[in-house]
């Protein structure tokens, strides 16, 4: 008798009364950094899925969705540009945010031509690494507000919120924006 009065007294569901979390995969071939992003993102309430190349990371992404896409620049079999691009071409509307230990001019070189809406410089820290996420997707949530709307908001996309005074130098960024779009094709 205990043990039916106990099963009634539970929820229908896990999650009843609970937002579902928002999904992230993360791709890198290192696995100390993808432990730690992944630790990171699941203690602030993600649900995060991992990866190990671009490859296995698009695979992931074609076989479920994801409200934002968080890769290395350098892996082997896809890089984290060509990822970006082929993310970019099913679904646009996706943040995607690029981790790289690759120096400033690097970066601005390789980024400059694909769509990749953030990127964060490592090493970083993992406040950076937070307010990155959270901004690439209070932004997504923005555009599916103001869509049908007579103005859409003029907000800058997925611009990480920052505590401290801005640098004149833009090479003191550690966050950079990159508006440039690109599709891929999958054979």
């Amino acid at each position: 008798m205990e043990e039916s009065e106990k099963e009634e007294k539970q929820p229908v569901s896990a999650t009843a009364g609970h937002a579902i979390p928002k999904r992230i995969l993360v791709a890198d071939d290192n696995k100390v950094i993808r432990d730690i992003v992944s630790e990171v993102l699941e203690s602030i309430g993600y649900e995060v899925s991992l990866a190990i190349n671009g490859i296995e990371a698009l695979a992931f992404f074609l076989k479920s969705s994801f409200d934002l896409v968080v890769t290395d620049l350098e892996m082997p079999i896809m890089d984290g540009l060509s990822l970006a691009g082929c993310i970019k071409g099913r679904s646009p509307g996706t943040p995607v945010i690029l981790l790289t230990g690759a120096d400033i001019e690097t970066v601005r070189k390789k980024v400059g031509r694909w769509p990749v809406d953030s990127v964060i410089l490592k090493p970083f820290t993992l406040e950076e690494l937070q307010e990155t996420v959270r901004g690439a997707l209070v932004s997504t949530e923005r555009e599916k507000v103001s869509v049908g709307a007579e103005k859409r908001l003029k907000v800058p996309r997925y611009q990480t919120p920052r505590r401290h005074k801005r640098s004149e130098n833009p090479d003191d960024y550690r966050v950079v924006r990159v508006q440039d779009q690109r599709g891929c094709r999958l054979i």
